[in-house]
């Protein structure tokens, strides 16, 4: 009886055993297939997906009317303010990474050249929205489908970590195909990091290309993209751990891309050039402590900052248009080559 009962005994803590180990490893499932979903939807581009520059709703960010409603206005705007100049606008291709890239540059006749660069989910068109004040301060305008954007290759967005290297590209072919020697990279979020890592780059290399950047305007810059992304997921009340850092670890896996090791923060102690930073009080992502940090880090002695009363992150211009671009304006005027 002793040995049956002990028998039993034995059989129940193995089924309990085993009951648990199935629990936590079906948890463990569902938490990385969460996860795996979620990376699939915000940073990678499936091949069958159509190639297009067309605006298109995002509903990873489009959670509220005034989310959909500014990107559509300024994708317009800047798609109207293009076409005025279709006469004198060369369609480009450069091959970087294996991947076809392609890009438009208006040509002016200028001797300098714009390189606006947007942030995640879109296409060149969006960056013709930024492009006006240069153009009148006798600037060319080039602007990029950065890669798994628009009509670009690419499969995965890195945020800037590997684009970074297209845009140095971009910045040669200009250089040797219009003869420009001098380069301006307005960023927004994403496309600021890859203003400070492409100059970080160039300027490292130490040759005849390594000062062809002159200024940079940084609009909306976040001091690493895990806290712009986890901010994303408060703002959701979604939990971030550990959903962001397998979300970055598959990412890691699929590109080599270390998000949690290149960060602006770090970088941007190489920007030694003229920088202007843009930021707005209504900007959840890119808070203020943050925002000095970064601009505390900035090694540039001519460097300005910006904090406009209005705006989401990456939304500040289409809220005071006039004086987004006065401040752009006098920034180009007062660092002049």
């Amino acid at each position: 009886m002793m040995n049956l009962t002990s028998t039993l005994s034995q059989t129940g803590w193995i089924i309990l055993g085993t009951a648990l180990g199935f629990m936590v490893f079906a948890g463990l499932f569902l938490i990385c297939l969460t996860a795996f979903i979620i990376f699939r939807k915000t940073l990678y581009r499936s091949p069958k997906k159509p190639r297009k520059r067309e605006y298109s709703v995002h509903k990873f960010h489009a959670s509220t009317e005034e989310k959909m409603a500014a990107p559509r206005k300024m994708f317009d705007e800047g798609t109207l303010w293009a076409e005025q100049f279709s006469d004198i606008t060369d369609d480009l291709h450069i091959v970087n990474d294996n991947l076809n890239l392609y890009g438009q540059y208006i040509n002016f006749g200028f001797d300098k050249c714009a390189v606006i660069i947007q942030g995640r989910t879109e296409s060149l068109l969006y960056s013709y929205y930024f492009a006006e004040v240069y153009a009148k301060n006798d600037y060319n305008i080039l602007v990029i489908d950065t890669r798994a954007h628009g009509l670009s290759d690419g499969k995965f967005v890195t945020a800037g970590v590997l684009e970074y290297r297209d845009v140095i590209k971009w910045i040669e072919l200009v250089k040797d195909k219009y003869f420009i020697n001098s380069f301006v990279i307005h960023g927004i979020c994403i496309g600021a990091a890859n203003a400070i890592y492409a100059y970080s780059e160039m300027k490292a290399k130490n040759d005849e290309n390594s000062r062809l950047i002159k200024k940079v305007v940084l609009d909306g810059t976040y001091s690493s993209y895990f806290e712009i992304f986890s901010r994303h997921h408060k703002e959701r009340k979604k939990p971030v751990f550990p959903f962001v850092q397998l979300i970055f670890f598959y990412l890691y896996l699929a590109t080599g891309a270390r998000l949690l090791k290149k960060i602006p923060l770090k970088e941007i102690a190489n920007l030694d050039i003229p920088t202007l930073f843009i930021y707005s009080k209504e900007d959840i992502y890119c808070t203020p402590e943050k925002n000095k940090q970064l601009f505390d880090a900035c090694s540039s002695h001519d460097k300005e900052i910006r904090i406009f009363p209005k705006g989401r992150h990456s939304h500040v211009r289409i809220n005071q248009p006039e004086d987004y671009d006065q401040t752009i304006d006098e920034f180009l005027k007062k660092y002049q080559e």
